[in-house]
């Protein structure tokens, strides 16, 4: 079983398994290395540092949770919330504007095409600082951040489809794979709003003008994928 485990464990760091190799005592040095891997990007930003901790949480995160209003039959006009990948640029060009790809067949999708606004919730936990740090979900320690606005597709051949659907298979590579017949499309919100509970003693709202302005470099993103 300690075998079976270990070999596993090799398998997601390393892409193979080779345990029937290992001499006695040398399972402890390996699974030292194992418990060893970081397991998160590089700490944050001061929680006082509202538009750097904003930038970082987003830019950090692979995917969001979207909330729309409902056209479901059922439960129509009803908020609506689903997970779809996010990225805020390349991982060495953040832009602070979240970009999606999306197909029509999406319940997000359906609903954004009655309504487009929206919000988008990304969570430090997804970096797995939180985790590490022992902070639950909804410790306000635990950085949440909440975009709200207008859902618009972004032009086709443009210089900003072309920056942003690069983007996302950069990140999200399995997009390269998705089913060519679901009329996939890139689109990005118009940021109207910025909430964000990264402390103890209720939100705070970052002003959006400041937040698109930060020159956010993205470098832990760069150390995460080893680049």
């Amino acid at each position: 079983m300690l075998k079976t485990l270990l070999c596993l464990s090799l398998l997601v760091l390393y892409g193979n398994c080779k345990y029937n190799s290992f001499k006695s005592g040398e399972f402890k040095d390996a699974s030292e290395k194992i418990t060893s891997q970081k397991l998160y990007v590089p700490d944050p930003p001061d929680h006082k540092k509202l538009v750097a901790m904003a930038r970082y949480v987003l830019h950090n995160c692979n995917w969001a949770s979207i909330a729309t209003i409902s056209t479901l039959p059922a439960i129509e006009g009803f908020p609506f919330s689903n997970v779809k990948s996010i990225v805020d640029g390349s991982l060495a060009n953040s832009t602070g504007i979240p970009y999606f790809y999306m197909s029509p067949l999406d319940f997000t999708a359906r609903d954004l095409s009655k309504d487009i606004r929206s919000t988008v919730l990304v969570s430090l936990e997804e970096t797995r600082f939180c985790e590490f740090k022992k902070y639950d979900p909804e410790d306000p320690r635990c950085t949440r951040l909440m975009l709200s606005g207008l859902m618009k597709k972004v032009k086709e051949n443009t210089p900003e489809y072309t920056f942003a659907k690069a983007a996302l298979f950069e990140r999200h590579p399995d997009m390269a794979n998705f089913p060519p017949d679901h009329n996939w499309f890139v689109a990005k919100m118009k940021i109207a709003q910025i909430a964000m509970v990264d402390w103890f003693g209720g939100a705070k709202y970052v002003p959006v003008k400041d937040y698109l302005a930060y020159n956010y470099t993205g470098m832990e993103m760069m150390h995460k994928f080893d680049l």
